[in-house]
């Protein structure tokens, strides 16, 4: 199996140092440490890495969230590397899609604990597509990207935005060919992508401006 391929991005020497040692010894390959903005898209297109670490503020300034937006465009997935955690740095860092935090100063066995349990989570709501047909067709379908699924008589509907799509099979079916344990089932009628959740109330739950019923025996 091949290596998975890490770019760091960090401008203090001993910690790109440390987080260098610690992934290569985790059997992680680092394809490059970048102390600017500039080196940073550099290598991000020469080497064409898996995952970035990515330190917030480069030499005082913002320019890791720059490229973390960079990386959001690619869909490329990275963590943020971080001592701040004041309200403009969160400000900064609002409109953007890390996997997470790596809080500084950490040890090293904390850093690799942070990073894989995360990055393996990541790779395996990656890896799990959803092949169905619908209308002549056939669909594969990220898991990650699925919102929900909603019962409709004997078919179900399987919404992923910005559509939804009829397939000829109960809800019950699809959801047992779901590999992922990240699909909970708070009403009969609906079975949601738990990770899309943005609040619970009494008696439903909302994916963003998508309400759905929610049953009082699965509250809980």
């Amino acid at each position: 199996m091949a290596k998975h391929r890490f770019l760091v991005i960090e401008d203090d020497p001993f910690i790109s140092r440390t987080i260098k040692n610690t992934l290569e010894k985790n059997d992680v390959t680092v394809v490059g440490i970048a102390k600017n903005l500039e080196i940073a898209l550099k290598l991000l297109h020469d080497k064409k890495p898996d995952l970035c670490l990515v330190d917030i503020q480069l030499k005082g300034a913002f320019d890791g969230v720059v490229f973390a937006k960079e990386l959001d465009k690619l869909q490329l997935p990275y963590f943020y590397l971080t001592a701040q955690t004041d309200p403009l740095t969160i400000s900064e860092v609002n409109n953007t899609k890390p996997l997470g935090y790596l809080v500084k100063p950490f040890t090293t066995a904390g850093l690799w604990s942070s990073i894989s349990v995360v990055w393996n989570k990541y790779l395996s709501e990656k890896e799990s597509i959803l092949s169905v047909k619908s209308d002549g067709f056939v669909y594969r379908i990220p898991e990650k990207d699925i919102l929900f699924l909603e019962a409709y008589d004997n078919y179900c509907y399987i919404h992923v935005e910005p559509k939804k799509i009829l397939v000829p099979h109960t809800l019950k079916k699809i959801r047992q060919q779901l590999k992922g344990n990240h699909f909970f089932v708070p009403h009969r009628s609906y079975c949601v992508n738990t990770n899309k959740i943005t609040d619970i109330g009494k008696k439903t739950l909302h994916l963003n401006s998508v309400e759905i019923s929610l049953s009082e025996a699965r509250r809980p």
